[in-house]
Order: structure tokens, then C-alpha cells, then sequence
């Protein structure tokens, strides 16, 4: 009991100068990393018109990462006796990654936000907050160094969902896939990704580890295959939209959009959308039109000749209207495996 009380009276360790000095100076670098990372937001859908050296560099760095979080960093490497070189080695380690994460996080999450239908009816908006939330919290060396890297399954699940964002994003570009197929191998790689950064190899490799392994990648990637309407189909997104009626323009693209439209006014109705995605677009895009809530006809938009550095410009017209148009319209641009790439919504009055 006495040993208890002794324990209760000793008064809280004081921080001398120094280490108060040495934590200040980390969150000032913190606050460097941020705005580091803004910069690469800014600046992010330019790189990539550079996608083979970009492919290339996110590679390497996330295979560095992989081999740094399963041999060098997390509380499985650290031993009370390591020497000087050892845990310089991990210190140093440890501020690579962090680069690295926030980076590319800072890279991610502006491609899927460019991609995100920002609307009370759109279903696809959660993933940019969460890599947002990444990113930064990868800016706060101390969060980073003092919780995330101790924690190994919360480390392996942070690299396996940023992994997850950049095979989703750059696959489409590398090989020429649909987003769908792109989702679909990025949902299976995340989980042996999972396996391989939490546990031991020899654990992983014995048939109850691979019956885990194999289970929660089905599992995963058959969340991707029915969840793909949730997930922003990046790096396609829809720079400029509008729904227009009348005569067309005869140097006409994208004309402005029309948000109230009289009911006598419908011939020529149109919904035009350009959409933007480095390589190309290699899905089938729709228009679906929409009429008081409820789907009224699915079109096969045409593909506008124009010069695809400017986009790649869908039109599609409705061959009839229901007996009475008027209400709330809603044109919504999904690909084939109902992706939404964007929405234009109009009002017939």
C-alpha cells in the first residue's frame, strides 16, 4: 500500500526546455508539411499529363514504403538494445514514409474530389474527406511517430486504403482498363496487403493465414463489385455540363446550363457533358434521364468530334417526352457499371 501512495505522490515528469523546444520545432515542421502538401493539391491534375514517369515514381515509393513498414519501422522492429546506426536507420525511415504519404495523399485527394458528385443525392462523396483526413494527420510528425507507426494494423490498414486510392486511380491510365475493373483489383490487392504488413510471412503463408487471406479479399472485392455506385469513378471526372434546348449553335460544345426550362420550350432538349481523364476514356458512358425521382429513359450518349485535349463532349437527346414533362428533371452521367461521373439537374415548368 505504501508503494502505491509513494507512486500517487510522485510529482509529473517536467518536460525540460530542450524537449519542449525539439516539440515545438516538429509541429512547426508539421505546419510546413501542410502547407507542402496544399501545394501539391494545387497542382496535382497537372501531373497528370506526366502519367508514364508518374506511374513509375508511385511504384517505387510505394514499394518502398511496404519494405520500410515491414522490416525497418513498428514496434516489432524496436529492441531496448538497438544501436545508434539502428535507430538512426529508423528515424530517418520513419520521415521518409511520411513524405511519402503525404504526397501522394495530397496528390489523391484532389483527383477524387474532381471526380466526386458534390450533392445531397450523390452516394460517392465519402472517400476524398477520408484521404483529406489522412493527409493531414500524415503532416503531424508526432501523431505519425508517437501512435500510427506504433500501431501496426493501423498503419497496415492506412497504407492499404491509400494503396487502395492510388490502384484505383492509376491502373485505368497504365493498362488502358474500365474504372470498374480498376476498382475491382484494387479491392483485392488491399487485403494481402493488410496480412503482409500486420502479421508474420510464416503466419500469413500456412493454409488457415491463406484461407483468411483468401476469404477477406472475396469478401472485399465483392464489397467493391456491388458498392461501385459509392466509389467516384477517378480519375474521370466532368469539367464542364449543361442541359440546354433550341436550336444548336453551329460551333457548339457544351452550351450553358439551363436550370428552368418552360414547357413549351422542349424542342431541342439536350443534356452535353465533357468529361476529362488522361489516356482516354475506356468506359461506356450514359445519360440517364430522370423525371420526379424515377429513371425515365437510359441513352447511349454521342461522342462529339472535337479535339480531346479540351475533353471528350457526350450529347444525348430524348427521342419523346412522358405526356406531362413538367417537374424536377435530373440528367445523371454514370458509366455502364453505374459510376456517377456527374448530375445536372433542371426544372420543367
Amino acid at each position: 500500500m505504501s508503494r502505491n501512495k509513494d507512486k500517487q505522490l510522485e510529482a509529473p515528469r517536467v518536460r525540460s526546455r530542450f524537449e519542449g523546444f525539439v516539440r515545438k520545432l516538429w509541429w512547426l515542421h508539421s505546419c510546413w508539411a501542410l502547407a507542402f502538401g496544399i501545394g501539391v493539391m494545387i497542382y496535382a491534375r497537372k501531373g497528370l499529363a506526366h502519367a508514364d514517369k508518374l506511374l513509375l515514381i508511385l511504384g517505387v515509393s510505394w514499394f518502398l514504403v511496404f519494405f520500410a513498414l515491414r522490416f525497418i519501422v513498428g514496434p516489432e522492429n524496436v529492441k531496448p538494445d538497438d544501436k545508434l546506426h539502428k535507430k538512426a536507420l529508423r528515424l530517418g525511415t520513419n520521415y521518409i514514409i511520411k513524405n511519402l504519404y503525404q504526397q501522394m495523399l495530397f496528390f489523391l485527394v484532389p483527383l477524387y474530389a474532381s471526380s466526386t458528385t458534390w450533392s445531397f443525392e450523390s452516394s460517392n462523396w465519402w472517400l476524398a474527406p477520408i484521404l483529406l483526413v489522412f493527409a493531414v494527420l500524415s503532416t503531424m510528425d508526432l501523431v505519425m511517430d508517437n501512435f500510427i507507426m506504433q500501431k501496426r494494423l493501423l498503419a497496415s490498414v492506412m497504407y492499404a486504403f491509400c494503396m487502395f486510392g492510388v490502384m484505383n486511380l492509376i491502373l485505368p491510365i497504365a493498362v488502358e482498363i474500365s474504372q470498374f475493373t480498376s476498382l475491382l483489383i484494387a479491392a483485392a490487392v488491399a487485403v494481402p496487403a493488410v496480412a503482409l504488413l500486420t502479421f508474420r510471412i510464416r503466419s500469413v503463408v500456412t493454409v488457415k493465414g491463406l484461407s483468411m487471406v483468401l476469404v477477406g479479399t472475396g469478401l472485399l472485392t465483392a464489397g467493391a463489385y456491388y458498392g461501385a455506385p459509392y466509389v467516384p469513378p477517378a480519375p474521370l471526372a466532368m469539367s464542364q455540363g449543361g442541359v440546354s434546348h433550341g436550336t444548336m449553335g453551329s460551333h457548339e460544345e457544351v452550351p450553358g446550363h439551363k436550370e428552368v426550362i418552360r414547357a413549351d420550350e422542349l424542342d431541342g432538349l439536350r443534356c452535353v457533358s465533357r468529361l476529362s481523364k488522361p489516356g482516354g476514356v475506356h468506359d461506356e458512358v450514359l445519360h440517364i434521364w430522370r423525371h420526379n425521382g424515377a429513371e425515365f429513359r437510359s441513352v447511349t450518349p454521342a461522342l462529339v468530334p472535337i479535339a480531346h485535349e479540351r475533353g471528350y463532349v457526350y450529347r444525348s437527346t430524348l427521342p419523346s417526352l412522358p405526356p406531362n414533362p413538367v417537374g424536377d428533371w435530373v440528367c445523371r452521367i454514370e458509366t455502364a457499371d453505374h459510376q456517377l461521373i456527374g448530375r445536372l439537374a433542371f426544372r420543367i415548368e
